[in-house]
This record gives structure tokens, sequence and C-alpha cells, in this order.
């Protein structure tokens, strides 16, 4: 468990309690130790931006409300504008934490099992890839994000609690095969379609489940290699999820 100080702590236990309410059943015991091992408000910036005006939220002077949105089950947008100052012209969101119950809701889809490799595509802040690494082990973690310096600071976040997943800086639609091949596949970043490098085949023949979300959607391979069919579980606000038991295309 990392060191947490008292607000830290009830501040969790209250995102776990509700979580376990909205997502209608209890957590499972490995993802809740995760949680307290990575816990999330290490892995967001000191500065995040709430509300539909993207007000800038400082750890430093408001302490209590940048805390209540860590660990509120909500989107917390942690990067504007690519990481430029917009001034005084428009703000945009370039970069977000996912609301829990999201996260652990495409976690569950993964359907892990010990030993298994995965494959994230967008490592953001890197706390999605950090709860796989305390379930998986470090080892068995591959995260490739496409922004130089939130690589670079999600890397920090990581190790940061004794974590550390492989966390590649490159475009993740082509997938990443010198880990490969992969057991699973999870995206983490919005895409408007598949990229066909990750709905690839594994050498075994097998054939096995891709999810896809943004909104939220199945993938299972088709018999024809290269090919997915899916059905749609729902939207996933400002994320997509690709899971997958099988090797991206090289």
């Amino acid at each position: 468990m990392t060191k947490m100080d008292a607000a830290e702590e009830i501040a969790l236990r209250g995102l776990l309690g509700t979580l376990n309410q909205d997502l209608g059943t209890a957590l499972g015991r490995g993802w809740e130790r995760a949680m307290w091992a990575a816990p999330r408000h290490r892995f967001l910036p000191d500065t995040i931006w709430l509300g539909d005006d993207l007000e800038a939220c400082s750890r430093g002077t408001a302490p209590e409300t940048w805390l209540r949105a860590a660990y509120a089950d909500a989107p917390v947008v942690t990067q504007i504008n690519d990481g430029e100052d917009p001034g005084e012209g428009e703000r945009w969101p370039s970069c977000s934490a996912s609301a829990p119950s999201i996260v652990l809701r495409m976690l569950d889809m993964l359907n892990l099992l010990p030993q298994h490799r995965v494959l994230e595509i967008g490592t953001g802040t890197g706390w999605n890839a950090g709860l796989l690494a305390h379930g998986l082990g470090s080892d068995l973690v591959t995260t490739v994000e496409v922004d130089p310096a939130l690589s670079m600071q999600a890397a920090v976040n990581l190790k940061n609690v004794r974590l550390d997943p492989h966390v590649v800086c490159g475009d993740g639609s082509a997938g990443y095969p010198s880990s490969a091949p992969y057991d699973r596949i999870i995206s983490t970043c919005s895409v408007r379609s598949v990229p066909p490098r990750l709905v690839g085949a594994d050498p075994t023949g097998r054939r096995d489940p891709h999810p896809l979300g943004n909104p939220l959607v199945l993938l299972r391979p088709a018999a024809a290699e290269g090919v997915a069919r899916g059905e749609r579980l729902g939207a996933v606000p400002s994320a997509l999820v690709v899971h997958a038991d099988a090797q991206p295309a090289h």
C-alpha cells in the first residue's frame, strides 16, 4: 500500500464505497488492492481543470477541492490545449483521467488471467497502467502514449508508486510489436475507427474477444483474418477501449 495521509485515505475509502454501489457488484479484491497501491491522486498533476469552463484548480491553493475532484467518480481534465498556455483564448481538454467506474468497467471486461500480457494504447496519466501493473506484474504490461510530455510524466508517476511497466512514447495505432504477442489490448484514447493493426490474429490460430469503446463496443474477431464484428455495450465519455486476446499485426 502506498503511504497516504488521513484525508487521502478517507477520500479513497469514499470512492471505493461509491464504486461498489454504482457498479452494482462488489469491487474485486484484486482491483481494490491495486487502487490502494496506485491511488488515483498520485497520478494527477498539481493543476487540474474543472467544470465546463475548465477553470484551473491548484493543489497548492485549493487542496480540498483538488482532492475531492481526485476521488470523485468523474473524469478529471489533466491537460488543456496540448500543454500550451491558451492565454485568454479558448480552452479545450487534451488529456483527462477517466471516471474510476469507467476504468474499472473496462478492466473488468478484459477478463484477465495470471500471466496475461497486456498492451495499453493511451497512457495518459499512467493510472490505468498502474492498476494493470499491480494486478499482473510490471513486466507483463506495455503502455503507449503519443504525447512525449505525458509519456514522460506517466513514467515518473508510476515509479513514484514503485511500479515499472514498459512506457513507450509512440503512435499506438501501430501497436507495439516489440513486446508482442499480447493476450489483451486495451485502448483508453478516443478514436473514430479501429486501427487495423489492432485487429490481428494470434499466431496459434485462436480467435478471442476484442472490446472497443466510445461508444463501448465488444469486438470479436471473425473467421477472416483482420476482420472483427461487435456490439454496442454503452457510451464511454472521452475514452475508447480495445481489449483483445490477439497479437496486433506487425
